[in-house]
């Protein structure tokens, strides 16, 4: 699958997950959702509605249940206006409407099924088709600012993976579970190479003895390489001006 249709795909995905959303918790309220690479998500306003891990199933028994009504995408143009009327009580998507036409502009609406939201394309022609049910997954939740602005609400981010086939979601899938058992942050503990302390900070190692040995045999191996290349060491302070950077 081309890149271009893959992530079309992909946004397409994240409306099936608003639309799935909207059916199971109707007083939510959606914001955006845009493809990305990997996959989709899509942001939330569940209000006092509490979501977990263990909804994520339902939610994606849900889209694999909406899909086959998805047989294609068709584009309309509402007015300004009625593109309000279609998100009562929803601030969200009113602050969206309200920038995208400042002069009064039609704005572009996508519909697939019985579902459509404010949206600027693109996405799968024919969605029930492009899409496989086995080769999405919705993987975890996550709070995000609205618009990625830390003085707006928190809203509930869900975020899922898709590929163009099963065999191509199994692998990533396997290939993120090996990582995971190769992570640093992992073996670095286990080995005994480094702890850590909250007087420290987090994500600031302290070196064991052994970790210690094996990062200055780290370190004398990069330096063989930059010495190789005609590179020499200079030393510097620690601290330096903003501008430097």
């Amino acid at each position: 699958m081309e890149k271009e249709a893959l992530q079309n795909m992909r946004h397409t995905l994240a409306h099936l997950l608003a639309a799935a959303v909207m059916e199971l918790y109707p007083s939510a309220k959606r914001t955006i959702g845009p493809a990305i690479e990997n996959g989709f998500y899509f942001d939330f306003d569940f209000g006092d509605t509490k979501i977990t891990d263990e909804d994520l199933q339902k939610i994606e028994d849900k889209m694999r249940t909406l899909l086959p009504t998805w047989t294609d995408t068709t584009l309309h143009m509402l007015t300004k206006d009625a593109a309000l009327a279609e998100y009562p009580e929803n601030p969200y998507k009113h602050e969206l409407i309200n920038e995208f036409s400042k002069n009064g502009e039609d704005l572009s609406f996508y519909k697939n099924g019985s579902y459509w939201d404010l949206c600027k394309g693109g996405h799968s022609d024919a969605p029930s088709t492009d899409i496989k049910p086995d080769a999405f997954k919705l993987i975890k939740l996550a709070g995000a600012y609205w618009r990625g602005d830390e003085k707006n609400k928190m809203l509930t981010r869900i975020y899922g993976f898709a590929f163009e086939s099963k065999a191509a979601l199994d692998e990533y899938m396997t290939m993120l579970e090996e990582a995971e058992k190769r992570d640093h942050r992992k073996l670095g503990k286990e080995l005994g190479l480094f702890t850590f302390s909250d007087l420290v900070g987090p994500g600031l190692p302290l070196w064991t003895p052994k970790g210690t040995i094996f990062r200055n045999e780290v370190d004398r191996y990069i330096w063989e390489l930059r010495k190789a290349r005609g590179y020499q060491k200079v030393t510097i302070p620690h601290l330096a001006k903003k501008s430097l950077y």
